[in-house]
């Protein structure tokens, strides 16, 4: 069954509040650093953003906490370094 609500988890990373928003129903996923936007993916991108650091166990459209938050470090460290 689908979640009607996105999950979302959250960390602290450099000082700052990061989230990571992903929907089951419309696969849209979404980075948020202090409420702003910082990157934000639709199918079939988000689903293959979520598999490249979470591998392909649902193929990126059902993620767990746990991948979410290896997505969100992942990106974070991707962000600092460019």
């Amino acid at each position: 069954m689908l979640r009607n609500d996105p999950r979302r988890v959250t960390a602290q990373v450099d000082g700052a509040h990061i989230c990571a928003e992903y929907s089951e129903l419309t696969g849209q996923l979404c980075l948020r650093q202090d409420g702003t936007l910082v990157r934000e993916w639709f199918p079939p991108h988000s689903w293959m953003a979520i598999a490249s650091v979470a591998g392909a166990r649902h193929w990126g459209t059902r993620p767990t906490d746990d991948e979410l938050l290896a997505l969100l470090h992942n990106e974070m460290a991707l962000l600092r370094a460019s």
